[in-house]
């Protein structure tokens, strides 16, 4: 079966746009989720190496794990998550895929949309320091735990899938998706390991015409429209109105409060 979450892996590795590798770079740094008293180091606080998290059941696989996993396993101990986490993940998505990785990749891709969007409620809330309390729904939705079974499982993949679809939409936004673009994402996609039956799912998106309202109605939870949108700012170079006028429609038709839309703009670098 396809992965999704490998295809976003692939995405957020720089596959859709010049500018994303940039963006998620931002992303982790001072104004994203990297901050001094920012909300990935409060989840790595708490975060444990990879060989101490619970064991999923079987069935289960390891892709979208939790973000301090994907990093335990990466840098091996708590003292490294700390230390070079940032740099960790950022260098998972941006610095080019594999087949033995690919996993990780999107896992971790999948955790920093997530980790982006839970922090862009917090400061927004007025309370950026404020401890968070998610629960496990949220936790699995934002890449931030692994999956413990295949319904778990299959949810992951269907969040992803679901970003997937945004990201392409996103950058269907300033008609200039032609037939070399697709060639260079397909390009992209199996330098990075991706399957013939992933890049497929991926050129079928790609194929199809934009439809932000189908999109819109899939969307289950502000938490996932929070990281459908973030995704989107990572899929357009936003240099046309165009793009501009796409992304304003988006957050309005996600209900987004603009000042969550504001701060995942910053966070990514974006005015």
């Amino acid at each position: 079966m396809a992965s999704a979450l490998d295809v976003l892996g692939s995405l957020l590795q720089g596959g859709m746009k010049k500018s994303t590798a940039s963006r998620v770079e931002h992303s982790m740094g001072e104004q994203g989720v990297g901050g001094i008293g920012g909300i990935l180091g409060q989840l790595l606080g708490g975060a444990q190496p990879a060989a101490a998290s619970p064991r999923p059941q079987a069935g289960a696989k390891s892709a979208g794990g939790g973000l301090g996993d994907m990093l335990g396993s990466l840098l091996g101990n708590r003292d490294a998550l700390k230390i070079g986490g940032l740099g960790a993940l950022a260098g998972a998505i941006l610095g080019g895929g594999s087949k033995s990785v690919k996993g990780g990749l999107g896992g971790g891709a999948l955790a920093l949309l997530g980790t982006l969007a839970l922090q862009a409620f917090r400061n927004a809330s007025g309370k950026p320091k404020e401890t968070l309390q998610l629960d496990s729904a949220t936790q699995l939705a934002a890449g931030l735990r692994a999956p413990q079974n295949e319904r778990e499982e299959q949810e992951v993949q269907s969040v992803a899938e679901l970003i997937v679809k945004a990201m392409v939409n996103a950058a269907k936004a300033d008609g200039r998706i032609d037939q070399r673009e697709m060639e260079r994402i397909a390009g992209n996609l199996e330098k990075d390991g991706i399957t013939g039956q992933e890049q497929e799912m991926l050129a079928a998106e790609l194929r199809k015409p934009m439809d932000t309202d189908n999109l819109v109605r899939a969307v289950p939870n502000p938490q996932v429209a929070a990281q459908v949108y973030a995704a989107s700012l990572l899929a357009v170079e936003l240099d046309t109105d165009a793009e501009k006028q796409y992304l304003a429609e988006l957050a309005g038709k996600l209900g987004l409060d603009a000042t969550v839309v504001r701060h995942l703009h910053a966070a990514v670098g974006v005015a």
